[in-house]
């Protein structure tokens, strides 16, 4: 678990994502430095995922993100807001739309 830095916030204002988000609520769990840490994906997209954490987590953080049936995705932290962080995919995008299609039709 890596604690070190202050939690960072996302950028107030208009938002300025790419790709549409699909509320799914679902539960994942995170690869954090060799150390695999439960979590809830509340959206996703092709570009990137809001997560429910219970661990400590930083802005810039690799992480990779695994969903059941769907497969495991490496990506960024973007940023951090209490119990929630933004993570963007550092994957092909096109991989993320057929893991989207998957979890869609698998729920």
């Amino acid at each position: 678990m890596n604690t070190s830095g202050p939690p960072q916030s996302p950028p107030s204002g208009p938002d300025h994502r790419g790709h549409a988000r699909k509320t799914v609520l679902v539960a994942g769990r995170l690869l954090n430095e060799g150390v695999w840490e439960a979590c809830e994906v509340v959206n996703v997209s092709v570009g990137g995922a809001k997560l429910r954490v219970w661990g400590i987590f930083c802005a810039g953080q690799e992480l990779s993100l695994e969903i059941k049936a769907c497969g495991q995705f490496p990506g960024k932290v973007a940023w951090v807001r209490g119990d929630e962080l933004g993570l963007t995919f550092t994957c092909d995008p096109a991989e993320m739309a057929e893991a989207l299609i998957s979890l869609a039709a698998h729920g």
